[in-house]
């Protein structure tokens, strides 16, 4: 939510502006990052431990609105690789963004309200290597929107939304007749109707749960998937690990 805004101006113009985002959690505990002039990982250190604390986005010549979804972008791509990097899933929002004059004084700005929680596990946060640097800068596609998928699903603690997400990454990496895709696309079928209709997914669903359909409410049933939920996790991790 937009709290504040100062304009000295009412003629749209391009400039770099610079854009800082809030994480949630508050704090991300690192051994140390490496970063871009750019796109900045600030840190802050009590003498014992680093933590992340926010991420800084300096953009090209841009208007106002542009630059909001320029600094978004890149701060979403930073903190897909900072979750797959550290575990869990990894959010951020825009605090504010400024305008950088000449002498780099801030003039034009705005400023956002965020929300904050705590969580920590120590990891190294490099985004300079060729795969990250790719996708910081739209070369990746690919691994770009696998890593989205990745975080989202780190982020939910919803097994049927964890299943999708995950085998979003598999299901992008492989074709139709691969091994693994195949084995389990009947559990993110299971998943996503409410019964099954086709013979073949029927069969296999039998397989797995002794029946055509998921119930959420099942405890045996979500007991089943967690397995399944494991596996396919792991895959999506691999996939992504033989990339970066």
């Amino acid at each position: 939510m937009l709290v504040g805004l100062v304009n000295s101006g009412q003629q749209v113009k391009k400039c770099k502006w610079k854009a800082v985002f809030k994480l949630e959690p508050k704090r991300i505990l690192v051994l140390k990052v490496k970063d871009f002039p750019e796109v900045k990982l600030v840190t802050d250190s009590d003498g014992r431990n680093t933590s992340i604390t926010s991420i800084e986005v300096i953009t090209p010549e841009l208007s106002f609105v542009e630059a909001i979804n320029h600094s978004k972008l890149k701060a979403n791509r930073c903190i897909d690789m900072i979750s797959f990097i550290s575990g869990f899933g990894v959010s951020c929002t825009l605090k504010q963004i400024n305008e950088l004059g000449t002498s780099g004084t801030p003039k034009t700005g705005a400023t956002f309200c965020s929300a904050d929680a705590v969580i920590s596990k120590p990891q190294e946060v490099n985004i300079t290597t060729t795969a990250f640097s790719n996708v910081l800068q739209g070369m990746n596609e690919k691994l770009a929107r696998q890593l989205s998928h990745y975080r989202r699903g780190l982020s939910s603690i919803d097994i049927v939304e964890q299943i999708r997400e995950f085998y979003q990454v598999v299901e992008d990496e492989y074709p139709n007749n691969h091994p693994f895709r195949k084995k389990y696309k009947n559990v993110r079928h299971l998943v996503s109707h409410a019964e099954l209709a086709d013979p073949r997914s029927k069969s296999e669903a039998m397989k797995i749960l002794g029946k055509t359909y998921f119930d959420p409410s099942a405890p045996t049933d979500m007991t089943t998937l967690v397995t399944h939920l494991k596996q396919i996790k792991d895959e999506a991790e691999r996939i992504i690990k033989s990339k970066i």
